[in-house]
């Protein structure tokens, strides 16, 4: 059975006197002094002699009687009002004022630490910069939280910060905002930490925001939307519990303390343990640690360095993340090794040039596909990106002469073998690379986003040989040397227009990723990538009218399906048509369905009849199939 003090003094403000009469008459015998708060104030020392102090007012009625508690000794228990329900929760206090008073009178309180900052006394929270999302209450919707996220995006900036630990121990970071939050469970911030944090530990619990790219940040908004409540788990938020911080900023930034404007940075903190006995709820007087609690740093892959640098100036928080010192470190390091040309290379593009003639040659998709995965071309091209991006002349001309020379090996490796196999027809897989289109420049662009972000992401590397599969650099350059070897350069132009594209597109989307990933600050050689949006622009203009060409090609074809022809009282049906360009010649072939047999003279009527319904003159296969 709960045991109650012998007598207390019962202070209120002007809207907590209503309560005077229920607090006099409390029933549990406890004989009660009132004081008015604005006697208080006169004469705080009229407290110096009590015991027990209840309070009910509004934050600054509470503070006042806190910080008289740690200076007289006596205990306190706490009266929250109706509207009161913040204060409430982070005590564990009953709303209803005959239950509050019940708790509030009891002669069991405990010890509980006071935080101050900047010399005032902070009850549940004090906020620095900005927090989007992240001191949100829980019971809120999901679309006001989704509203909120949204404006949060357009709103918090990245800021430099300096945390001062006890002991003197700097932590230099960037950080959209932070907060000391004391334990209770009505926000987000509270219940990241809500496993950890105790009000008697002795230490002050300190949640860093630092989504330092709109990717980071949406990450952060899809954990808190599936209800994550590590803050371990969490992106871009980190965790710092120490007894004693000073937060530093470059700016002078306002210091909201339990929702009021009550200071500025630097910001002082320290606890004050065991400060002052209070009556709380049942919840936090279990939660007591059972042995000394430690200072952590739980800030993992914060901002620092070159991302420290870019808050430092701007501000702005990226779309990517800016890579961090070591990934830069790591990529700039692999990329002037795939500059360099090197025997290896040479091999790798003689034989998988070779294996890509032979696979087209034979038709065959799998020998094509092991050609692509061994070829070496790739590399080079993502190099010369960031030497565009970042105007490295060295590994800009390293990569260039890389390239030149793998380009021109591999043509004369594919001309030697189309004379060494003359004759031989041509493939549906070289006709797929004579007829580049404007979806082969699309190709090329995301492929080249692809290769630049899984090259400066080395735990994806492997996904550059799916990158090489999809963009195909090595077999358009085959079948460029299978027409320079056939001495037709209709087919040479159009394969090359295909490598060429290819090579244009991955490095304009390579060059313009790694600058979204935080690899230079600008573009540095404005010029360089200029000219290579020239040369896209260029290389367009033939790719639309191909385009055009192929879709009217397929529209034909389509039309001419299914096409019925009477001649000399005999009855065809078009089964297939289809149209393809070989030595700049248009050909027609037509798969055709006949129950008769036909001779020269129907042949020739059927051709004058197919040719009547073109503009110009095209040569015309047909293959006739005999059904009954």
């Amino acid at each position: 059975m709960a045991k109650y003090v012998e007598k207390a003094v019962f202070v209120y403000s002007s809207d907590s006197k209503r309560y005077l009469p229920t607090v006099e008459n409390n029933g549990l015998g406890v004989t009660i002094e009132a004081l008015p708060f604005e006697e208080l104030q006169k004469e705080p020392k009229r407290l110096a002699a009590a015991n027990h102090v209840v309070v009910s007012g509004n934050l600054s009625v509470v503070k006042t009687v806190f910080t008289l508690a740690i200076e007289y000794g006596f205990s306190v228990g706490l009266v929250p009002s109706p509207s009161q329900r913040t204060i409430a929760k982070v005590y564990d206090l009953p709303v209803k004022v005959e239950e509050a008073l019940e708790v509030a009178l009891r002669a069991d309180p405990i010890p509980m630490d006071i935080i101050t900052c900047n010399g005032e006394i902070m009850l549940f929270k004090a906020t620095v910069g900005s927090l989007p999302v992240i001191d949100s209450p829980l019971d809120m919707s999901m679309p006001r939280l989704l509203f909120e996220a949204v404006k949060g995006l357009f709103r918090f900036k990245l800021l430099p910060f300096n945390f001062v630990l006890s002991g003197d121990r700097s932590i230099e970071t960037a950080a959209c905002g932070c907060m000391i939050v004391q334990r209770h469970e009505n926000t987000l911030a509270s219940r990241l930490i809500a496993h950890d944090s105790s009000v008697n530990d002795g230490m002050i619990s300190l949640i860093v925001s630092s989504p330092f790219s709109v990717i980071e940040y949406i990450k952060f908004i899809v954990s808190v939307l599936k209800g994550v409540a590590d803050q371990e788990k969490i992106p871009s938020v980190g965790y710092i519990k120490t007894p004693k911080i000073r937060i530093e900023s470059k700016e002078e930034l306002p210091v909201y303390i339990d929702g009021e404007a009550k200071s500025h940075t630097p910001l002082g903190c320290e606890t004050l343990p065991g400060a002052i006995r209070f009556n709380m709820g049942k919840a936090l007087r279990e939660d007591v640690p059972t042995s000394a609690v430690e200072e952590r740093v739980e800030i993992k892959h914060r901002p620092e360095g070159r991302i420290l640098y870019r808050a430092d100036r701007k501000g702005k928080v990226p779309f990517f993340p800016a890579a961090t010192e070591d990934r830069y470190h790591d990529l700039f390091t692999s990329l002037r090794q795939d500059a360099r040309l090197d025997s290896i290379y040479l091999v790798l593009i003689v034989l998988s040039t070779m294996l890509a003639t032979v696979g087209l040659f034979q038709n065959s998709v799998a020998v094509i596909i092991g050609a692509m995965l061994l070829a070496p071309l790739m590399a080079p091209i993502v190099s010369m990106s960031m030497g565009l991006l970042r105007h490295d002349t060295k590994m800009l001309g390293e990569s260039l002469k890389k390239i030149g020379v793998g380009v021109v090996l591999s043509l004369l490796a594919s001309g030697l073998l189309s004379l060494i196999f003359p004759g031989k027809a041509v493939t549906a897989e070289m006709q797929a690379r004579v007829n580049p289109g404007l979806l082969d420049l699309g190709v090329a662009l995301i492929a080249g986003v692809a290769s630049a972000y899984a090259k400066a992401h080395k735990e994806i590397m492997e996904s550059l040989a799916g990158v090489a599969i999809a963009v195909a650099l090595i077999p358009p350059l085959a079948v460029a040397g299978i027409g320079l070897g056939m001495g037709d350069i209709y087919f040479f132009s159009q394969a090359f227009l295909l490598f060429f594209t290819n090579l244009i597109g991955i490095t304009l989307a390579a060059t313009f990723t790694f600058r979204l990933l935080g690899y230079s600050a600008v573009i540095v050689n404005k010029r360089g990538v200029f000219i290579v949006l020239l040369l896209t622009a260029l290389v367009a203009v033939p790719l639309f009218i191909t385009t055009k060409k192929i879709i009217t090609i397929r529209l034909m074809e389509r039309r001419w399906s299914q096409q019925r022809f009477l001649v000399n009282n005999k009855y065809l049906i078009v089964k297939e048509a289809k149209v393809v360009y070989q030595h700049n010649r248009r050909l027609l072939f037509l798969k055709v369905l006949v129950r008769q047999g036909l001779t020269r003279k129907d042949l020739n009527l059927l051709k004058r009849k197919i040719e009547a319904n073109f503009d110009s003159t095209l040569d015309i296969r047909i293959q006739l199939y005999y059904i009954t």
